[in-house]
């Protein structure tokens, strides 16, 4: 495994690389077309690429492929040996209308995983019908029982983000984290304070979709010899356009040179 500059994880222990990896795709149909565009095979072979180049961050989530997502990246990891740092999410989704929820919810995907512990455990996005105070204190409760590192969250603003960072002290525990979408297509953590309070709280921001799903890697440019077909939702997506990837040429040809 090569060596990657590591930053450590808002007020945490925990070093990662700079780069980590989404796992959204692993296991999901109905939006990534898992099964038909690739199998579990082909992501075995990703994700021995990405810890032969020193990348051993992995970020999953319950809700991905229905939990298919959590499974492939435990068979992975027992498959190759070498350690690597998780995180995944808590889905507060509408039946579950208490913060104990979320208890069980973290033991499924411990069970799914195959380990005994989480690096990251992050609250999906902000939900209404259950308190923050209670969510943040059943993640306090969890970290106490040994069963999560540290805790984060993710899609929150930079007001909730500071509540949740409040309740959280209350613990003498940090919030480490918020993961958000954040690219040079959708820079609006630059502008909507939610860079400025990470900064301000010493938590690590957590970009996702830093390449809009595959848009700013240069496979669907309309100068390339062979575009690729834009299978699922994606193709519905304004973003994907023919008209705004022709705007979009100027960057992607910058970030070739």
């Amino acid at each position: 495994m090569l060596q990657t500059e590591q930053r450590t994880l808002g007020a945490s222990d925990i070093a990662l690389p700079a780069l980590g990896i989404g796992t959204w795709s692993w296991g999901d149909t109905a939006f990534w077309n898992y099964g038909q565009d690739y199998t579990q095979d082909d992501i075995v072979k990703a994700y021995k690429a990405c810890l032969d180049a020193g990348l051993n961050f992995f970020d999953t989530a319950e809700i991905y492929g229905q939990g298919a997502s959590e499974r492939i990246l435990g068979d992975c990891m027992r498959e190759v040996g070498e350690p690597i740092v998780i995180a995944t999410k808590f889905a507060p989704l509408p039946l579950r209308l208490s913060a104990r929820t979320l208890f069980q919810a973290l033991d499924d995907s411990l069970e799914r995983l195959g380990v005994e512990h989480i690096d990251l455990y992050q609250i999906h996005w902000p939900y209404t019908f259950i308190q923050m105070n209670a969510l943040m204190d059943a993640l306090a409760e969890v970290v106490r029982k040994g069963k999560v590192r540290a805790v984060g969250v993710s899609n929150y603003s930079a007001n909730q983000m500071r509540k949740a960072h409040a309740r959280l002290a209350r613990h003498d525990i940090p919030l480490v984290s918020n993961q958000v979408h954040y690219s040079l297509l959708h820079r609006h953590p630059e502008s909507n304070g939610v860079l400025d309070a990470c900064r301000e709280l010493n938590i690590t921001l957590i970009a996702y979709s830093p390449l809009e799903q595959g848009l700013l890697t240069g496979k669907y440019s309309v100068n390339a010899e062979t575009i690729p077909t834009i299978r699922g939702p994606r193709r519905l997506s304004p973003a994907f356009s023919l008209r705004q990837r022709r705007k979009m040429e100027p960057l992607l040809g910058y970030s070739s040179r």
